[in-house]
């Protein structure tokens, strides 16, 4: 035996395992941790006699072992096997299912237990009741299932999450026009988004795409008014390498190809020009597409949504866009009203706004009765896109929390300032018009276009000192002014200010 000293005197002392008698082992405390384990467990001698046998086991087998050989339980039908006697004569571990008295079945495992001189001296045998494991087992499945629910429900957030609009839809007609989009996403027909400029017609295009089953692909937008003439048929079709200078050597596919599987949502499509409005009809008609500079079509798969905030029909009237054209665009057709005749959907839509802004930059803005007030009232010329640049504007330069109803007034008459603006600038122009002797126009249209444009800017430049001020007075930038004096050679000398 050896003794470990401390300064205070013995620590512990260290005997032999085979030292130990069956008290040593079976000490009150190790009695208690025994009895707290949930398996029930069982230590016999290397005689099999079971000197140890913890509560749960008791209830396990159904009768109290202790003192009791194990050859002399089987003799008496108490359990079907052995498993302390299969260590003992293997000394090794054991894994075996065994019945007891109750017909219950149990997973029972035996480990041997050796002294410091390799000779078998205990057996521990641990029992695992196997309608607990089976419990357990199901449990598992539940929770398995229930995770797979949460996936379901988180993916179905996602899909809401990504389906977000700008859309709000709280007046009964706009409720109308929404049912409209939601209907229309289900089939994957062709559909013309008609209003005036700033309704949400891109908005109304992004929920059609983002509820049909094209919402995992692409949705490519081409604004028809934004893209030069020059460059819009080979950004809509693509060409093929050499097709013209400049190209890429390997070409480039069109946004009609990339979009393939997906949505193509051509807005301000009254803009296009008619020699594309042919090709357009044969995507339609054909789904295919052709390069610059190819003979051979490439199939394509793509839904189209147009918009305009023109009237395409007056326009087929006037010659100035395909009438098969707009027949075959015009199949859905979705309107969104104008917001001054949806006013319900002001405030709603201004609340909205407010928490993309404190998103966005945090902060936290409100506004008081009276700005509400104010902001239904108005009758908002440029629709909602109007609407979210002046709640942006005066929540960004507010040095207060809630927005007051004169704060808002604020900004709508500086808003209402700049947009007469152009509204001068065309009667300027009317008016300048109205001097012009138009009999002595002659020639092709675009000869005389040009001759009326020479005789405008000329006129133009008599009245103003300045480049900059002509230039703002026909509504133009001044490198457009500049480039115009230049083809006409307007020689008058003016300066750059």
């Amino acid at each position: 035996m050896h003794v470990v000293h401390s300064p205070d005197g013995i620590l512990f002392c260290l005997r032999p395992v085979q030292q130990y008698n069956d008290l040593d082992i079976l000490n009150p405390l190790s009695i208690k941790l025994l009895n707290s384990i949930s398996d029930g467990i069982t230590i016999s001698d290397k005689h099999g006699k079971i000197i140890f046998q913890n509560d749960v086991d008791i209830e396990f087998v159904g009768i109290n072992c202790v003192n009791r050989y194990a050859r002399d339980l089987i003799a008496e039908g108490v359990m079907s096997d052995s498993l302390t006697l299969k260590v003992l004569e293997s000394k090794e571990d054991v894994t075996i299912f065994q019945t007891f008295l109750n017909n219950k079945c149990f997973l029972v495992t035996g480990k041997p237990i050796f002294d410091e001189t390799g000779e078998l001296q205990y057996v521990l045998i641990i029992t695992r009741d196997m309608s607990r494991l089976k419990s357990l087992e199901e449990e598992v499945k539940k929770l398995e299932i229930q995770n797979e629910k949460f996936k379901q429900k988180i993916e179905e957030l996602n899909a809401l999450e990504r389906k977000k609009t700008n859309l709000i839809a709280t007046s009964p007609v706009m409720q109308k026009v929404l049912k409209r989009i939601l209907r229309v996403a289900e089939v994957d027909s062709t559909v013309l988004i008609e209003g005036e400029s700033g309704v949400g017609k891109e908005e109304a295009a992004k929920l059609i795409h983002l509820n049909s089953r094209r919402s995992e692909k692409r949705m490519v937008t081409i604004n028809c008014s934004a893209i030069p003439e020059a460059l819009l048929e080979s950004e809509l079709f693509g060409y093929e390498a050499g097709a013209f200078t400049g190209a890429n050597k390997g070409g480039k596919a069109g946004l009609f190809e990339t979009a393939s599987g997906g949505t193509v949502f051509l807005d301000e499509i009254g803009e296009m020009p008619l020699q594309l409005q042919a090709k357009l009809l044969r995507v339609l008609q054909e789904s295919e597409v052709q390069r610059i500079g190819s003979t051979k079509p490439i199939p394509i798969d793509v839904r189209i949504i147009a918009a305009t905030n023109r009237n395409l029909a007056e326009m087929v009237e006037q010659g100035t866009f395909r009438e098969d054209l707009y027949y075959r665009l015009n199949i859905i057709p979705i309107e969104i009203p104008p917001l001054r005749e949806r006013r319900e959907d002001i405030v709603p839509l201004a609340f909205h706004f407010l928490s993309q802004i404190e998103q966005k930059y945090q902060i936290h803005r409100t506004f008081d009765k009276e700005a509400l007030k104010v902001l239904e009232e108005y009758d908002w010329p440029g629709n909602v896109r109007q609407l979210r640049n002046i709640i942006e504007r005066v929540s960004l330069l507010a040095n207060q929390p809630k927005i007051s109803a004169s704060m808002v007034r604020e900004e709508l008459r500086e808003a209402s300032a700049l947009g007469s603006k152009p509204k001068r600038q065309a009667k300027r122009l009317a008016e300048t018009a109205k001097s012009i002797d138009f009999s002595k126009y002659t020639g092709t249209l675009k000869e005389q276009v040009a001759a009326f444009e020479k005789e405008i800017i000329r006129q133009a430049l008599s009245e103003h000192e300045s480049i900059r001020k002509a230039a703002e007075a026909l509504g133009c930038n001044q490198s457009t002014l500049v480039r115009k004096i230049q083809r006409y050679r307007l020689t008058k000398h003016v300066t750059y200010n």
